[in-house]
């Protein structure tokens, strides 16, 4: 048995694998082609590139971010008709919470009716509610 050396490396060996790898490579890009030639674009393609422009970003959306909380804070804190034919007015929410504590903290019942369970399903049973500590 020889003993190695360590500086016989078969180069040969070497440049026909990476031919062999190479040329794997090429077919594949080949058939690849010829797949997309017979076949077309996949399903999921668009039938026409988009061609219309980017959506108009602001460069900073903060300001509107602020102005639009303390819109809705305002709205929060003042009173105002929700519908004046209907008789529906907006409170404070402090006062609101001051009202519902006076009267014993039961809000009233909701005039919608519940929304029905869906066909082979049980309506989810609801106990009382736990008293707050």
């Amino acid at each position: 048995m020889p003993d190695y050396k360590g500086g016989d490396l078969d180069l040969r060996g070497l440049r026909r694998g990476a031919y062999v790898i190479l040329g794997g490579i090429v077919c594949a890009l080949v058939a690849a082609a010829l797949m997309l030639r017979t076949q077309g674009p996949a399903a999921n393609t668009p039938p026409h590139a988009f061609d219309g422009s980017a959506p108009q970003l602001q460069p900073a959306p903060q300001p509107d971010r602020v102005a639009y909380l303390a819109e809705k804070r305002r709205l929060l804190a003042s009173y105002g008709w929700v519908d004046r034919q209907a008789g529906i007015v907006r409170i404070p929410l402090e006062d609101a919470m001051a009202l519902l504590a006076a009267r014993g903290g039961g809000a009233q019942p909701s005039r919608v009716p519940p929304a029905p369970a869906a066909p082979g399903r049980a309506p989810p049973i609801v106990g009382p509610a736990k008293e707050a500590r």
